[in-house]
């Protein structure tokens, strides 16, 4: 059973000549490929090339490790944003999504597993997703909570997680099932759905039913880009 840890999991900055590090990086791979039951302390351990005693002395157990290793998955996936707090709600809105788009859509380079990690954990959440949510999506999560608060000042609560949940599940719908959308949209060409396009294409549809944009007209575009990083057709 995963369990919270009580010791400080912060991710350090990755060093191959620190035992840490080469555990952390050891155990996001076996991790994900095998899960946390069958993920075993020895072969993480013959990975990173060091001997088990190393585990507890930086982690204290396997569970604290693997809460550890989904943390440092998400980091390396996705950092909180810097955003001009003097631009306009709807310029803040066009920068989030984009940047939440490019960092879940990214190419994963060969041998990162830090995205196969994080996808099994959505999957198949074990308690480690409270510590995951709370030290790494939260405040992610506030921040977009924090623009659209600014857009509608006055929703209540169950409105404003509403409003965000619409937002990101716009988003996270290219990543969690493109096996499905690929089939759906089989007369397009995958790379006619990039990113640029997308974070236009979601921006545009979210601010239009914010009543920032006028709505979209008969061919599905909008009329206006306010706020939009990009000029002229993204696609």
């Amino acid at each position: 059973m995963v369990h919270r840890s009580r010791s400080n999991l912060g991710v350090l900055a990755v060093n191959p000549e620190h035992p840490r590090d080469r555990i952390l990086q050891a155990a996001v791979r076996v991790f994900a490929e095998k899960g946390f039951e069958c993920g075993t302390i020895r072969s993480i351990c013959k990975l990173a090339e060091v001997n088990i005693a190393a585990v507890n002395y930086y982690f204290n157990d396997k569970a604290n490790l693997y809460i550890a290793a989904v943390l440092h998955a998400h980091q390396c996936r996705i950092n909180l944003l810097e955003i001009d707090p003097e631009a306009e709600p709807a310029a803040q809105l066009r920068v989030y999504i984009r940047h939440f788009l490019c960092k879940t859509l990214a190419v994963v380079e060969e041998g990162d597993w830090t995205q196969a990690l994080i996808l099994r954990e959505l999957m198949a959440p074990t308690p480690a997703t409270e510590t995951l949510v709370r030290e790494g999506s939260r405040p992610f999560y506030d921040q977009l909570q924090g623009i659209l608060r600014r857009i509608c000042p006055d929703a209540n609560p169950r409105r404003m997680h509403a409003l965000a949940f619409s937002v990101l599940g716009q988003c996270l719908h290219y990543r969690l099932v493109p096996h499905i959308s690929s089939r759906l949209a089989n007369d397009l060409d995958p790379s006619e759905l990039n990113v640029a396009f997308l974070a236009d294409h979601i921006s545009s549809m979210t601010l239009a039913a914010l009543g920032l944009l006028p709505p979209l007209d008969s061919a599905g575009e909008t009329v206006a880009a306010v706020g939009s990083e990009t000029s002229g057709d993204p696609r």
